[in-house]
């Protein structure tokens, strides 16, 4: 990861590669145990408000065979991870609440008569500058805004929560949860908010619930459990994040007023 760059510059494989898995029938034995795991996982959550394997299956379900990313089930993977804030407590409620705003603006979109356009992130990017829908200069008074600029907003807030998951999946030394969302935050979301509400993110995120609380949410019992649930998360925002990423920097789209 490089802290504190702005989106544009932080490459899009910010999440450091594994380390390569060892062979055999001990990397058979371990993996079976992270299968059983995770179908544990997937199975206590049955039946709750946030369930993190539908969250996970939505993720999936952004991607095509093409490699295209789909809007209606990237929206869909939104709902679900507002779902996981809401279930954290009010800490995130300045997010969710403006993420809820953007993803009805995104829907009306597809709803709207042009809602063939915006399939796909590509296409809703295609149709837009074809149209001449964004504007790269500044924002107009009293106009919804572009769906360009919409999702661009989510797509960083994506990161940031993509950063927390990994950093919670995989530091076993127990620091506060607070502290893990709050570096989250300085290396991906912060530098694009306002003193005010980069302040009120710092208070907000001192109201976090303890680790084994936020295990209970995810549905494991432990460390060892959660990064095995967690990093399958992170894995499968990844590669949304990626791809969507990555056409953005092909249309010079990262800078968005």
């Amino acid at each position: 990861m490089k802290d504190g760059k702005p989106c544009k510059q932080v490459e899009n494989d910010v999440i450091p590669k594994q380390e390569g898995k060892a062979e055999g029938a001990e990397s058979l034995k371990g993996e079976d145990m992270s299968l059983q795991v995770f179908e544990n996982a997937m199975k206590n959550c049955k039946g709750k408000t946030f369930e993190i394997g539908k969250m996970i299956e939505s993720f999936h379900a952004c991607v095509t065979n093409d490699q295209e990313v789909l809007l209606e089930h990237y929206l869909e993977a939104w709902r679900e991870l507002i779902k996981f804030m809401d279930s954290m407590g009010t800490v995130f409620t300045f997010i969710s609440h403006e993420t809820i705003t953007k993803i009805n603006i995104l829907q009306n979109y597809l709803n709207g008569e042009d809602g063939r356009s915006y399939r796909t992130i590509r296409s809703m990017i295609e149709y837009e500058m074809e149209n001449g829908v964004v504007n790269f200069k500044e924002l107009p008074a009293n106009k919804v805004p572009s769906g360009c600029r919409t999702l661009l907003r989510i797509h960083r807030a994506l990161k940031w929560l993509e950063v927390f998951l990994y950093n919670v999946g995989t530091n076993p030394r127990q620091e506060e949860t607070s502290e893990m969302c709050a570096e989250a935050y300085h290396k991906t979301l912060a530098h694009h908010h306002s003193w005010f509400i980069r302040q009120v993110a710092e208070v907000a995120f001192l109201a976090l619930p303890p680790l084994q609380e936020m295990y209970k949410v995810v549905c494991v019992k432990d460390h060892v459990e959660a990064k095995v649930v967690l990093l399958t998360t992170v894995d499968a925002i990844v590669k949304v994040y990626n791809l969507t990423q990555e056409l953005y920097t092909e249309n010079k789209m990262l800078d968005l007023p």
